[in-house]
């Protein structure tokens, strides 16, 4: 059963797009209507209180690599549409967290990319709570602005962006 503080989120949206905390009954069900505004699926989940991070995998050089670490500090209640695009939250990369947290986030996001047969270059989201990562979602088509955290953590690889690119291409092309 799922509490509250609790989210509700648009299945199929971006950006922070339908996405809505939901902390006392009565604003649970505007925020469903809301969502639905956005999509035809919702999902409702809890909201956990932990440290956010955020790792791109992608897998080249006839491997499964794991991006550097970004650790997200939103200045509003979630790394919401504001929080991503207008400056209201800190992404720290490679993230400052406890060594056994980045094994396990590491771990899990390499085993997820492996398990659910991902290609190209993904990104998860995790909470960590007391050390452990909770998976909060993958998104396959992680974005690419220059606000974006996949560069970010390309650049903390000390790779080129466009090296990074040729990379994923000389894989994709080798897999067909």
């Amino acid at each position: 059963m799922v509490g509250l503080p609790c989210f509700v989120k648009a299945n199929r949206a971006g950006s922070s797009f339908g996405v809505y905390l939901v902390n006392s009954k009565s604003e649970l069900e505007p925020a469903i209507m809301n969502a639905f505004k956005e999509d035809y699926q919702i999902l409702i989940e809890s909201a956990l209180v932990g440290r956010e991070v955020s790792v791109g995998v992608a897998e080249f050089n006839n491997k499964i690599n794991v991006l550097p670490i970004t650790e997200i500090i939103s200045e509003n209640d979630f790394f919401d549409y504001a929080a991503k695009y207008e400056g209201k939250a800190q992404e720290i990369t490679p993230a400052k967290i406890a060594e056994p947290s980045k094994i396990e986030v590491e771990k899990w996001s390499r085993l997820i990319y492996k398990k659910l047969g991902l290609k190209g270059l993904i990104r998860s989201e995790f909470i960590i709570v007391d050390d452990i990562p909770h998976l909060l979602e993958i998104n396959s088509v992680p974005g690419m602005t220059s606000k974006s955290i996949i560069p970010q953590q390309v650049s903390a690889m000390g790779i080129e962006l466009s090296d990074f690119f040729n990379y994923l291409l000389q894989t994709a092309l080798k897999q067909e």
